[in-house]
């Protein structure tokens, strides 16, 4: 069981993210934004965050930018629809600043769940770069 933090301000998208990773026996935790969702990394381990790449506050650029200086190893899946700019435009700029794997919304059963086990799979980055010491 992995601890997954879902971070979108629609609730609808945490909603059915959250029942299909509970339905896996994953735990999840949610955040509205970005800067909810550093309070709640900062205090409690988390596995993988899910993590929305446009919300108010802080956004998910800025988020994984937080998230890479404060725990380099925390596995991140972006997510967009884009918006209003093409969302591979946003997703590949989301890869670029640290994310680990990007899907578009909706999100499709089948591809979340794929990217979700490889995800957890993998060595967190963290515990990589100490392997290779």
């Amino acid at each position: 069981m992995a601890i997954i933090l879902i971070v979108d301000d629609d609730p609808t998208v945490r909603l059915i993210a959250g029942e299909l990773l509970r339905s896996e026996d994953h735990a999840i935790v949610e955040a509205e934004d970005g800067d909810e969702a550093l309070k709640i990394v900062a205090s409690m381990a988390v596995d993988l965050v899910v993590l929305d790449m446009l919300m108010p506050n802080k956004d998910g650029l800025e988020t994984i930018v937080e998230l890479r200086r404060r725990n380099p190893g925390i596995r991140i899946l972006a997510i967009s629809s884009g918006g209003r700019m093409e969302p591979g435009h946003l997703l590949r700029t989301a890869m670029l600043f640290g994310a680990d794997e990007c899907l578009q919304k909706p999100l499709r059963l089948t591809p979340f769940s794929e990217a979700v086990a490889r995800l957890l799979a993998q060595p967190s980055q963290a515990a990589a770069a100490m392997a290779m010491r």
